[in-house]
């Protein structure tokens, strides 16, 4: 026998000692997604011509046994997804055959060797991610010229991360998410610009780390192959650049929860295979730029807290495949909501545009939100009636419409969304009775109505 493929099953128990002894043949194992228990065994090292080992996805614990650094033959190596601790061993790093090594989501701690750019000449994808690995990323790394993956997120890897990085000219993913690496206004961006030398980089992830001071201008001069930015949860500050359009290939850009400020660019409106677009929690101001409804791809667009201000361009509407549209919390965005807005049907998950000084009624398109879950228009000037067509949002789950100047009596159209949980109409002009038929909305957990002008009985269905 020289393969052995038992994945994708329900496999329990221990891997057989004998597994190693016996079957000194095996080129390929494969015993990934069962529920193994146990220990690897050390009887793995004398495989000596095995060059696949997958053990990924089971429950396997205990440390890596250093034998298996003697497989000379291994170029394939997947320990990810199980229970592992204890440091990875030296051995290991002496695979030079090895080309895909992942240990991911385990419990491994210790650092990466400063000389491992001289120990893997062949390595292709390096996943350590989601583990308790500490220390600096060696600048070493840079000399792995094979390299095309690398994911470190999830650790504690701290210090700059070297700037010897654009010497990888293969490099498709770079993931340092959820560490403690760093950057400020005058040291650790060096690495931005030399990453433009990677012509095939496809994702950076920078998140939840502790980049500080201006971002560097350099990142719009990255390759137009690049599909994911991700920087927020950091302390960068500056303005969105002005050619952020340049970065044609992006379809998420992740800016959130950062310290930028300024103006949305013209020119964000280029990124035309965008499908994420996250700029929350940062302190944009100026007007929301028409260009955004070019983005035809968009299906998140994620603007909570800033200050935006002006009206919301109806260009908006020609997003037709947004799920999610949130504006939330700017104090000077103003004027009427768009009808066009209410035309999109893709709105799936949730359209929040509360607490902002928008004002005037809501248009009978509303009832073309079909397929809305979660609709949120509180803390604004909004007045009028809302429109009978609200009937029409049958799978709305979630209304909120409270700290307004809404009027008339609460419609019973409101009735027919049955899924309905929560309804939150607090601090309005309402008036008439509490339509019984209220009591009928089987999923209704939570009813906010005061400060209003209600009269009449509160209905026993309640």
């Amino acid at each position: 026998m020289t393969k052995m493929t038992l994945r994708d099953n329900k496999l329990g128990g221990r891997i057989p000692a004998e597994l190693g002894e016996k079957l000194t043949s095996l080129v390929a194992i494969s015993l990934r997604n069962n529920s193994l228990t146990g220990p690897i065994p050390a009887s793995l090292a004398n495989l000596s011509h095995v060059q696949y080992l997958d053990l990924s996805t089971n429950q396997l614990v205990g440390s890596i046994p250093s034998g298996l650094g003697l497989v000379k033959s291994m170029s394939y190596l997947d320990l990810a997804e199980n229970l592992l601790t204890g440091m990875v061993p030296p051995s290991l790093y002496n695979m030079s055959s090895l080309e895909y090594f992942y240990v991911g989501a385990n419990m491994l701690y210790g650092s990466i060797p400063n000389d491992i750019g001289s120990k893997f000449p062949k390595l292709k994808i390096l996943i350590l991610s989601i583990n308790h690995f500490t220390g600096t990323i060696p600048s070493s790394i840079s000399n792995i010229s094979s390299l095309t993956d690398l994911h470190l997120k999830y650790n504690r890897f701290s210090g700059h991360v070297p700037s010897t990085l654009g010497k990888l000219r293969a490099l498709q993913v770079l993931n340092f998410g959820y560490n403690k690496l760093e950057a400020d206004p005058y040291k650790g961006w060096e690495f931005i610009t030399c990453l433009v030398n990677c012509s095939q980089l496809q994702q950076l992830a920078l998140h939840s780390n502790s980049f500080g001071g201006q971002r560097p201008g350099s990142i719009v001069n990255l390759s137009t192959t690049l599909q994911q930015l991700y920087l927020m949860d950091n302390r960068v500050s500056g303005v969105i650049p002005a050619d952020i359009g340049n970065l044609v290939g992006l379809e998420t850009l992740a800016i959130a929860n950062t310290s930028m400020y300024g103006v949305i660019p013209e020119s964000i409106g280029k990124l035309e295979n965008l499908v994420v677009l996250g700029l929350y929690n940062n302190t944009l101001s100026g007007l929301i730029p028409p260009s955004l409804g070019n983005l035809s791809q968009l299906s998140v667009l994620d603007c909570i807290y800033g200050n935006l201000e002006g009206p919301i361009p109806a260009s908006l509407g020609e997003l037709k495949k947004l799920t999610v549209l949130d504006f939330s919390s700017h104090y000077y965005l103003n004027g009427s909501i768009p009808r066009e807005i209410f035309k999109l049907p893709s709105l799936s998950w949730y359209l929040d545009l509360s607490y902002n000084s928008l004002s005037g009624p809501l248009p009978n398109e509303l009832g073309s939100l079909a397929n809305i879950n979660k609709l949120v228009l509180s803390g604004n000037r909004l007045s009028g009636k809302i429109p009978d067509s609200i009937q029409n949002c049958v799978v709305l789950e979630w209304l909120s419409l409270d700290n307004s100047l809404f009027e008339g009596s609460i419609p019973r159209s409101l009735t027919d969304i049955k899924g309905l949980r929560l309804l939150n109409l607090t601090m309005n002009k309402f008036s008439g009775n509490i339509p019984d038929a209220l009591g009928n909305i089987g999923n209704l957990q939570d009813l906010y109505l005061a400060d209003n002008n209600l009269s009449g009985s509160i209905p026993l269905v309640l």
